[in-house]
């Protein structure tokens, strides 16, 4: 399946993660992280890559959490559930 919150490319042996969610500003929620892990461990396994950059579409890099997608955690599900470095 291919991602819908991120786009990938390539230039030269560079991996172009781009964050795709400019009417939030792309606000990290569930599925953004877990499209971003999954590109940035497949960009680290391919030998044709040097170095990965990550950047955000539109006007903004990326707003943070969505806190929006968080209202229903609580504090010990972020925090023992490593919700940001859980990739």
């Amino acid at each position: 399946m291919s991602p819908e919150l991120i786009t990938l490319r390539t230039e030269g042996r560079v991996g172009i993660v781009t964050l795709n969610r400019p009417k939030q500003l792309n606000a990290l929620n569930d599925q953004l992280m877990n499209e971003l892990g999954a590109a940035l461990k497949a960009f680290d396994a391919d030998e044709n890559i040097g170095c990965m950059v990550i950047t955000g579409s539109e006007k903004a890099f990326a707003a943070g959490a969505d806190i929006g997608a968080m209202a229903t955690y609580s504090f010990a599900d972020v925090y023992k559930g490593d919700y940001i470095t859980r990739n």
